[in-house]
């Protein structure tokens, strides 16, 4: 089993979002439960290996998804909300 970054493979990552459309619409078309949520009972040793890899396993585009939603999170702190509770409790603080 691999743990750690995963080695990026181009012509593999180009081919699965090149051709993976018609092919996994004819799929669903012709095998009864193609693409359905909890299709790993059929396979319980593959969905085990596969949940596995990918809880132990990262890319490089995973690390800038992360660097990016911790970006966007750090920009809304929500401090508008704890100025207004502020303005609120010193209001409270002097109205007493």
């Amino acid at each position: 089993m691999k743990y750690g970054l995963r080695k990026p493979s181009l012509k593999k990552s180009f081919s699965a979002r090149t051709s993976g459309t018609a092919k996994r619409a004819i799929k669903r078309a012709v095998i009864p439960g193609y693409g359905k949520r909890g299709m790993g009972i059929l396979h319980p040793k593959r969905a085990l290996y596969n949940k596995v890899y990918h809880r132990t396993t990262f890319s490089i585009f995973d690390i800038a998804k992360e660097s990016k939603r911790a970006k966007n999170a750090s920009a809304n702190t929500g401090c508008c909300l704890m100025l207004l509770f502020g303005a609120i409790i010193i209001t409270l603080i002097f109205a007493i």
